[in-house]
């Protein structure tokens, strides 16, 4: 069961920076690319439904109430993204009546996919410490993600995200001259540098319990 939860945890992983390449790799792929998103999203949360049944037993620690405070805001942002991309959709769902929605529905896509990757990456952070190692291999491992995320931080701004989350910018500009590569790398920086951050959060919350 573990080794299929981390097989559709790292497709997910695989597949954010896809998705926010949207021009880069074309309409279509995109929409593939999400439908599969969505789909890892629905299995994820089925091996996981323990966590909805046990929404309201059991104790409060403040680790778990910020666990789930960001799980649900997730929750609404990946109910929401695949709704409006099915209303733009010119491919896969185009035989859909979109009900003179499209132009709400490209409004709220693009600052959504921006919340989705920043608490995708938050979430993915805050199981981080279970598949860590332990001892040297746990303080190496934790040195590199450090340097990757001082990276992403510079990648987050260059990107110009917080922009697009905070409605700044309506519309996402490629450098279309610029190796393909070069944008997916620093996308990769960005899921590390708030994984690390979901991660030092929980570790923050767990030594500062009483």
């Amino acid at each position: 069961m573990k080794a299929k939860r981390r097989i559709i945890d790292a497709g997910m992983v695989i597949l954010l920076p896809a998705l926010m390449a949207y021009s880069l790799v074309g309409e279509m792929f995109h929409e593939i690319a999400g439908t599969l998103m969505l789909l890892l999203f629905l299995l994820h949360h089925w091996m996981n439904r323990a966590w909805l049944q046990n929404l309201f037993r059991g104790r409060y620690t403040a680790q778990r109430i910020f666990q789930t405070m960001l799980n649900l805001l997730l929750l609404m942002i990946m109910i929401a993204l695949p709704l409006s991309g099915i209303l733009m959709s010119k491919h896969l769902f185009a035989f859909l009546p979109t009900v003179n929605l499209a132009s709400v529905a490209r409004a709220i896509h693009l600052p959504l996919a921006n919340w989705g990757l920043v608490l995708m990456s938050l979430h993915a952070g805050t199981h981080l410490g279970a598949m860590l190692p332990k001892g040297r291999g746990r303080t190496a491992l934790l040195t590199v993600l450090s340097a990757v995320s001082a990276y992403g931080i510079y990648a987050f701004i260059k990107r110009q995200i917080p922009a697009y989350m905070f409605l700044k910018l309506p519309f996402v500009f490629f450098d279309f001259s610029e190796p393909i590569i070069f944008f997916f790398l620093d996308y990769l920086a960005v899921i590390v540098l708030f994984a690390t951050a979901g991660y030092g959060m929980m570790t923050l919350l767990r030594n500062n319990k009483h």
